[in-house]
């Protein structure tokens, strides 16, 4: 008679040995650089389709300045700005005082949690938070105004103030689990309904913003800095990848394999793109970044992203910027640390390329 333990009952061992078995129908194998350009196209257009129904039309941006804050070294306005038709993003800029015009500008983008925005521009709204803020080196939109930066840090959708209604108040009891809250979920799967995903509605968003800053009157130098940890580094490697508007990119706790990271373990299910590992990995996504600048933060102690599958994934990506000739425009700081903003070499790097 059987046991029934001598047989695989589960699903992920099945979707893994595809995985294994089943070459990435455009991973990166150009011989020169025409082929490489080629490559990156019909790669970009695959991305932008995998993302789902991005919005046919861009509505007018219709800005409103909310509030405005003079603090000792940058001026904080609060904006938002219509991305989709009857849809507005909010967006923190910081201007600061000290730098003088042409401006060089930056895009901030938050990672995870009910705090959005308010965390990387460093306005606490308790304790923890800035408990928090100190343990994950978290305040980096403010570290760039510090800099000189003229920076531009929006509230991605399901935080914070975009999150939806049914979800602001299913934690009150619990402060800890309330400062993660979002509503990632529930926005992912019914886009999933409508042929959309949230990863693709939020780099619709910072594309948007692009727009946004392009109108803005401060002087600024034609680069376009964009930095993000986490979340915020995933919406950075995605937008970077399809928007050549974005001329350097920090990427920090993110840059992986899909196999031994979002398919290894336990995400939010706004990183998960349908279909996305039968034409490609991470390293050919980052790859459409080329030659453009791209940093990459990564910690050796980081558990959602290990170290040794972001070495992988550098040896992967680092032909690329090889067949570009682009070969010192990828750096990478592998700092001893977890899953956090590291900036030791960051800010350097936007100084230089930028």
């Amino acid at each position: 008679m059987a046991n029934i333990s001598d047989f695989e009952l589960t699903t992920l061992p099945g979707l893994f040995r595809w995985y294994d078995q089943s070459p990435r129908q455009l991973g990166f194998r150009a011989q020169s650089r025409v082929e490489a350009e080629t490559w990156q196209r019909d790669l970009r257009d695959v991305i932008m389709r995998l993302l789902g129904d991005l919005p046919a039309e861009t509505p007018a941006l219709d800005p409103h300045l909310i509030e405005v804050v003079d603090t000792e070294h940058f001026r904080r306005e609060y904006v938002v700005i219509q991305t989709q038709a009857g849809e507005y993003m909010p967006c923190y800029v910081l201007i600061p005082h000290q730098a003088q015009p042409p401006y060089k500008p930056v895009i901030a983008l938050h990672g995870h949690g009910s705090w959005g925005a308010r965390g990387i521009v460093c306005m606490a709204a308790s304790d923890l938070e800035n408990d928090f803020i100190k343990l994950l080196n978290y305040d980096y939109a403010q570290q760039l105004a510090l800099r000189g930066y003229l920076v531009f840090a929006p509230v991605l959708r399901g935080f914070a103030e975009r999150a939806e209604p049914a979800f602001e108040h299913s934690h009150d009891s619990v402060p800890d689990a309330r400062m993660w809250l979002s509503s990632c979920k529930q926005v992912s799967m019914d886009a999933l309904l409508c042929g959309k995903t949230l990863l693709g509605l939020r780099v619709w968003d910072v594309m948007r913003l692009i727009d946004y800053i392009k109108t803005r009157p401060e002087p600024m130098i034609d680069g376009l800095g964009c930095v993000g940890l986490s979340g915020g580094a995933t919406i950075t490697l995605f937008t970077a990848a399809l928007d050549t508007r974005i001329t350097c990119a920090v990427v920090s706790g993110y840059f992986n394999t899909f196999r031994d990271s979002i398919m290894a373990m336990d995400h939010c299910p706004c990183n998960y793109i349908p279909g996305i590992v039968k034409y490609a990995e991470m390293a050919d996504i980052a790859g459409l970044i080329a030659p453009r600048p791209l940093l990459i933060e990564t910690g050796r102690h980081d558990p959602i992203y290990p170290t040794e599958a972001a070495q992988r994934a550098l040896d992967q990506l680092s032909p690329i910027y090889t067949a570009f000739e682009a070969q010192s425009k990828l750096a990478v700081d592998q700092f001893e640390g977890a899953h956090q903003w590291s900036g030791q070499k960051a800010y350097e790097w936007l100084d230089q390329h930028l």
